[in-house]
């Protein structure tokens, strides 16, 4: 999946880092980030960052994570935000182009794609935060930990990671199978959705199932877990079995589509880099 960037580690916990010569910049925008034209996924350095015409402007430069290699000691990579306190709109110079987040997804797995989708993560908590939801007060990043401070009443916030599951049905030798009621969205996924406060996630599971195609199910077994930086969110996977009659009532305005699919008949997946289409894959394949 895209997490799995070995030999690569990520290492998330907030450091207090200053910027230097060979660490990497995300820099966002509403048109995407900033990426070096071409066919792989290459960020800015800090000296390439700072000859940009107006990427500068206005922006300061926040630790956001590194990579260690972990079979050489030493080696690793270091990555900062360039966050403006507007949302400015800063074309791309020349050789350069914006990638919207989503775009990212399409470049494969290694460590680049899992790298910008954890950093738009971050990107999209420090852009939300720029102001104290008691009093309203500017926040200020903070210091020693990954956090935005209010100055005046003294406020404290960290990264929310909303929860969500994810849902395979099986009946037999069927899958259930939604498609979302979204343009450009043409691709089957399974059940999924949000816990909601006061839920386990097994309650979420099967309410969600309920929610979404009218059927319930049973012997729900945990599959597995993955960070999913585009929804900021920590995608829980389950396997179920259908509970009772297999008739379909889908909800309408969230799916376009929700029906049973043969094992024969599930269509390839065109990756293997989020849980859902790992799941889906090993279904038609015939591993569980």
């Amino acid at each position: 999946m895209i997490q799995d960037i070995a030999p690569w580690k990520l290492r998330i916990e907030f450091e207090p880092h200053e910027p230097a010569p060979g660490d990497f910049v995300f820099d966002f925008t509403r048109e995407g980030l900033l990426l070096r034209q071409g066919e792989s996924l290459s960020f800015p350095t800090l000296e390439e960052w700072r000859k940009l015409p107006a990427s500068g402007e206005g922006a300061q430069l926040i630790y956001a994570f590194r990579l260690e290699h972990e079979e050489e000691a030493g080696r690793e990579m270091r990555f900062f935000l360039a966050l403006r306190r507007t949302d400015s709109d800063i074309p791309a110079p020349e050789g350069w182009e914006r990638l919207p987040a989503r775009a990212l997804w399409g470049y494969g797995w290694g460590w680049p794609a899992f790298a910008g989708i954890t950093a738009f993560h971050l990107f999209n908590w420090y852009s939300t935060r720029r102001f104290c939801g008691r009093c309203g007060t500017p926040a200020r990043p903070g210091g020693k930990e990954r956090s935005m401070v209010c100055p005046q009443c003294g406020t404290v916030e960290y990264p929310s990671i909303p929860p969500s599951v994810l849902v395979a049905v099986r009946d037999g030798e069927r899958l259930l199978l939604t498609r979302y009621n979204r343009p450009g969205t043409p691709r089957y996924v399974l059940v999924a959705g949000y816990v909601e406060a006061g839920e386990t996630a097994e309650q979420a599971a099967a309410r969600e199932v309920m929610e979404e195609t009218g059927v319930r199910i049973r012997n729900l077994r945990y599959l597995g877990s993955q960070p999913w930086g585009l929804s900021g969110t920590l995608s829980l996977a389950f396997a179920a079995e259908l509970d009772g009659p297999d008739t379909i009532t889908w909800d309408r305005e969230e799916l376009a589509e929700a029906c049973w699919v043969d094992r024969k008949d599930v269509p390839p997946v065109p990756n293997e880099e989020s849980i859902t289409m790992k799941i889906i894959s090993a279904f038609r394949n015939g591993e569980w």
